[in-house]
């Protein structure tokens, strides 16, 4: 299984949380700076997304948490996968999965 499958395996079996701290644990990665805000911007809604859904589940558009409206960024986070999740090794997802099997 590649990368992606796995990551899109690990959302489908509700294990968000996971693949939300293997991307806020690796630090950023070297791009020219043009493509380093567009790369920012996508690794910023990505954790939102991994967050909303680690929250709320992957079934809701959107809800109110105290007085704000949150969303998930699904669109955002399938462009991320197609780019090929660069934040998070392969290593490091092998290395989840020996620990907690899917």
């Amino acid at each position: 299984m590649n990368k992606i499958e796995t990551i899109r395996c690990l959302m489908a079996s509700g294990r968000s949380k996971e693949v939300l701290g293997l991307v806020e644990g690796v630090s950023d990665w070297p791009l020219e700076r043009e493509q380093a805000q567009d790369a920012r911007r996508l690794r910023i809604l990505v954790v939102h997304h991994l967050r909303f859904v680690s929250e709320f589940g992957s079934s809701s558009s959107g809800c109110y948490k105290g007085k704000r409206y949150l969303t998930p960024f699904p669109q955002d986070f399938e462009q991320w996968l197609l780019s090929g999740a660069p934040e998070v090794l392969l290593e490091d997802l092998e290395a989840l999965l020996v620990d907690h099997p899917l």
